[in-house]
């Protein structure tokens, strides 16, 4: 179990790269990584880690405790939060602004060697702006198609496009 949750540490410390050498990173969790990592018996691939993560300047806590009421209280609140969000749309009049609805279409493609998505953006008036972007790593057609969903979002915020609707093979990531 430590030697995976030090693993979800390395691959989010070399995703996350930039965030990891800008800034100190706080590590909570209930289990003894610090310990782990600092033994001087460390061998294979827990000590190839140990000096990965060694650039960083990550400190390791204990996880405080967390009252169930709490969570309770959150969750409730939260839920309550986007139920009047989902009332105030409902009463929100629609305006001709409302008609301009642009959409945004995605194709991706992954492989062993790297990933390539395709969007094209099509405005109200039926003028298409086509994008083709490289992924520089290795990912499953489920995170290229994510990437590629940000990507048209992106470039829908440069062009001003105020309302959007994307139409994706995965239709539960455009949700």
């Amino acid at each position: 179990m430590l030697e995976k949750l030090v693993l979800v540490l390395v691959y989010a410390a070399s995703r996350l790269r930039r965030y990891f050498h800008g800034h100190p990173i706080n590590v909570l969790t209930g289990y003894t990584l610090k310990n782990v990592l600092t033994k001087p018996e460390l061998s294979g691939r827990l000590a190839k880690w140990a000096i990965e993560l060694g650039e960083h300047s990550i400190e390791y806590r204990r996880r405080p405790v967390i009252k169930s009421q709490v969570l309770v209280d959150f969750v409730t609140e939260v839920l309550r939060s986007k139920e009047e969000e989902f009332l105030i749309e409902q009463q929100t009049p629609v305006t001709p602004e409302c008609d301009q609805i642009w959409s945004l279409f995605t194709n991706v493609a992954s492989s062993g060697k790297g990933s390539c998505a395709g969007l094209r953006l099509v405005n109200p008036e039926g003028h298409e702006f086509n994008y083709a972007i490289k992924l520089d790593f290795i990912s499953t057609n489920s995170e290229a198609e994510y990437e590629a969903f940000l990507a048209g979002l992106r470039i829908a915020k440069k062009l001003g496009v105020k309302h959007l609707e994307a139409r994706l093979d995965l239709m539960l990531i455009a949700g």
